[in-house]
């Protein structure tokens, strides 16, 4: 190859060269405007630990405590854990540890009689933290103590819709005895009835036996009152008065006497119409006995055991005590051919052993 060959030769390949990097080049700077132009990528977000974290926790109870520390006067204590609760009110766990301070003012307010300056300020940090349920016992409790008790029923139907236990059964038989509201009341009593034993729970046995009584509902009080006296018949239940116990064994043995003479079992009407006598031998209760048990004893055939208890009905002078007359008179004049002669007699006994 001649020389000026070889020179355009290399002019050529020179050329190809020079263009190629010009290409290059020109894409480089392309690409670099573009990522000049492009929006930066944002930096990388700082992620929130949760107020309810155990981590958060540990960091508010010091705070907490610190607040209940320094702050002596409970005013001013109730005031800063309101202010702190209400600075903080998505740390559940917290506010609750918060809550249990906050109610020890709460509950001294209530014990000291102001019913009213407690449930103030349960509403106050309800309002902070509407999630906390810390105080709601203690708000039945201000609704008990300033005698609305339909309010505290209320709360305490929630609650026992969300758990129940015997121990708000209890209160809400007892809230329900306060707004005699029989249905309510006998509702819970079977509920704590089915779970103590009758010498556990007498005293609600004996009450909703009343209630039952009084709606003629004579199986249910029958029931209650076997029960009752099947355990306290022969002995007094502790902490009642033997003269209020009298009352009501006189009451439950009347009951279960009479269901027994309706049925014809003439020998057990005696036996618990006795009982009666017993516990009653001169009151209203008393006097029906005396007469039912002569007629029981006439119903079985023993005509002259009939006299004596018609003429212990005579004399005590209740309602009864004409129509034992009646039947005493006419026993006698069978006994004794027509007549009354030496019915005297009887009838003075009877006031002697019943000392009237």
């Amino acid at each position: 190859m001649t020389g000026s060959r070889k020179s355009k030769a290399l002019l050529i390949l020179l050329a190809i060269c020079l263009s190629a990097f010009a290409w290059q080049v020109q894409s480089a700077g392309a690409v670099t405007q573009a990522q000049k132009g492009a929006a930066a990528p944002p930096p990388p977000q700082k992620e929130e630990i949760p107020p309810d974290s155990d981590y958060m926790f540990r960091k508010y109870v010091p705070v907490i405590d610190d607040i209940k520390a320094k702050e002596t006067d409970p005013a001013k204590r109730a005031d800063a854990l309101l202010n702190w609760v209400k600075a903080n009110p998505r740390a559940t766990r917290a506010v609750a540890y918060a809550a249990s301070f906050y109610g020890e003012v709460v509950s001294s307010a209530i014990k000291g009689g102001d019913a009213q300056k407690g449930l103030t300020m349960i509403q106050a940090f309800q309002a902070a933290a509407p999630g906390d349920k810390t105080l709601v016992y203690l708000e039945m409790y201000a609704y008990n103590q300033s005698k609305n008790y339909a309010k505290a029923a209320e709360i305490g139907e929630k609650l026992y819709a969300e758990k129940p236990s015997s121990e708000m059964a209890s209160t809400l038989y007892q809230l329900y005895m306060q707004t005699s509201n029989q249905d309510k009341v006998l509702f819970y009593g079977e509920k704590l009835l089915a779970e103590y034993p009758i010498d556990k729970s007498f005293g609600i046995a004996l009450q909703l036996a009343g209630i039952y009584a009084q709606r003629k509902n004579a199986e249910k009080a029958l029931g209650l009152y076997t029960q009752l006296m099947t355990t306290y018949g022969d002995k007094v239940p502790p902490g009642v008065q033997e003269g209020a116990w009298n009352t009501v064994r006189a009451g439950a043995y009347t009951m279960m006497a009479a269901d027994s003479y309706s049925k014809k079992d003439f020998p057990k009407a005696i036996e618990l119409y006795d009982k009666v006598t017993k516990f009653s031998p001169k009151g209203d209760e008393g006097c029906q006995a005396w007469y039912y048990i002569g007629m029981a004893k006439w119903q079985g055939k023993d005509q002259k055991g009939a006299i004596e208890p018609f003429a212990k009905a005579f004399v005590l002078g209740k309602a009864l005590s004409a129509k034992a007359k009646e039947n005493m008179e006419n026993l006698w004049k069978a006994e004794h051919n027509g007549s009354l002669d030496g019915l005297d007699a009887v009838i003075a006994k009877a006031k002697s052993d019943l000392g009237v």
